[in-house]
């Protein structure tokens, strides 16, 4: 004889809520406006490279269609301008917002070396344990 059937417990909104809470959109999870605004305020050039090529390429479309064919390849040429634009300030941008990053890790490393070394002043010096083998055994 099969199993009787048991019906899943019934759960409260509750319930639910305080079991998986929802993710708010804070500092920790910034949601894709913010990505995008904190990108562009980085580099700049880069969406402006962007809008440039779209608008070329549209260009180009609407040369197309009209049927004129040197204003398509005059706009394609644009076009290729406007991506080796977009390549080259992604490019630079990488390597400057490297290098900065760099720096402020350097920064960072450094200051919390001098607040060791103030922690550490305050006590007592403690010989190396090569040192202390070295010695040999006290008596």
């Amino acid at each position: 004889m099969p199993a009787a059937y048991t019906p899943d417990p019934v759960v409260n909104p509750e319930d639910l809520a305080a079991a998986a809470p929802v993710p708010s959109k804070s500092r920790e999870n910034p949601g894709t406006w913010a990505k995008f605004s904190k990108k562009f305020k980085e580099e700049p050039l880069v969406p402006i490279g962007c809008i440039a090529t779209v608008a070329a390429l549209l260009a180009a479309s609407s040369a197309l269609q009209k049927g004129n064919r040197t204003r398509f390849n005059q706009f394609l040429r644009y076009r290729v301008a406007a991506q080796g634009f977009t390549v080259i300030a992604a490019l630079g941008g990488s390597l400057y917002y490297q290098s900065q990053r760099k720096a402020e890790r350097k920064a960072e490393a450094m200051a919390r070396q001098q607040e060791m070394e103030a922690l550490g002043a305050g006590a007592p010096a403690a010989a190396p344990p090569a040192a202390a083998a070295a010695a040999g055994p006290q008596v």
